[in-house]
């Protein structure tokens, strides 16, 4: 499957999941603005974390 599909597959899937009455799909966003805020750590220094180990472990999606 191309980036380009891949995509296009998400955001379909992401518009059922919100049409569903289901809170797990907002509750997962909310927890992931919760992680990224700022606090002890910047948002900055949190994300720049995130992409270190999502590239020591090939995870690029």
């Amino acid at each position: 499957m191309h980036v380009h599909e891949r995509n296009v597959e998400k955001r379909r899937l992401n518009g059922v999941i919100l049409k569903s009455s289901m809170k797990v799909f907002e509750a997962f966003g909310d927890l992931g603005k919760r992680v990224y805020a700022d606090g002890a750590l910047s948002k900055k220094h949190k994300e720049l974390t995130a992409l270190a180990v999502a590239v020591s472990q090939n995870c690029f999606d």
